[in-house]
């Protein structure tokens, strides 16, 4: 129950504060949806990409506070994408997603990896813990 917690104080903290953006990358539309509408539910903006090309091009052109991308794209490993994505910007946390429970290779370039299917509080809660990490570290350098 501490999960539940955690992931309701997530979505209370995060509707409090202005919305902050995750880019979703996935090119299952099924899989894109529902976490859009889970993260959307929970107070966060949300973009969409269906391939590396234009998750790469949404990163580029517009704030992004988060990027969650599927390993599995047809133009190029989401472990590839976020390595670039970390390249333009490394302070925009980086999570890889993957039905695969195995690690892929190239998981060092993002923050965090969590396999598909996770249950929605604890999937909240570990982007609500990565965001405000960032916001922690963001707020100790300029102290």
């Amino acid at each position: 129950m501490t999960v539940l917690r955690e992931a309701n104080e997530a979505v209370m903290n995060v509707s409090s504060s202005p919305r902050q953006v995750i880019l979703c990358i996935d090119d299952d539309p099924e899989q894109l949806n529902l976490r859009t509408l889970a993260l959307s539910s929970a107070g966060y903006r949300v973009l969409t990409a269906t391939n590396a090309a234009a998750g790469l091009y949404l990163f580029a052109h517009n704030h992004v506070d988060l990027v969650i991308s599927d390993h599995v794209l047809p133009d190029a490993p989401g472990a590839d994408l976020l390595g670039e994505m970390k390249r333009f910007n490394p302070n925009v946390p980086l999570v890889l997603l993957s039905g695969f429970s195995e690690t892929p290779a190239g998981v060092e370039q993002a923050d965090i990896f969590l396999t598909k299917g996770m249950a929605v509080p604890d999937f909240i809660a570990a982007i609500a813990e990565l965001l405000s990490r960032k916001a922690k570290s963001a707020s100790n350098v300029s102290s």
